[in-house]
């Protein structure tokens, strides 16, 4: 059940990342100056979130294998 809940939340977080108005919306300026650091914090904040899930992910692995020994 749990597994089923996890991939639901999986496919809808993954629609909601690529859909097309995620990408392109009304008063999304490249021209504006603010634009490339607001880009650069949108970029830095993917990344940040990227290091967070492979930090879980190691420390949960990591605890599952000396809880084998």
């Amino acid at each position: 059940m749990k597994n089923t809940i996890n991939n639901v939340i999986y496919a809808v977080a993954s629609v909601a990342i690529t859909s097309s108005p995620a990408f392109a919306h009304a008063g999304h300026d490249h021209n504006h100056w603010s634009s490339q650091f607001m880009h650069g914090l949108f970029y830095l904040s993917l990344a940040a979130v990227g290091a967070a899930c492979v930090f879980a992910g190691y420390k949960t692995y990591s605890r599952k294998q000396s809880s084998s020994k």
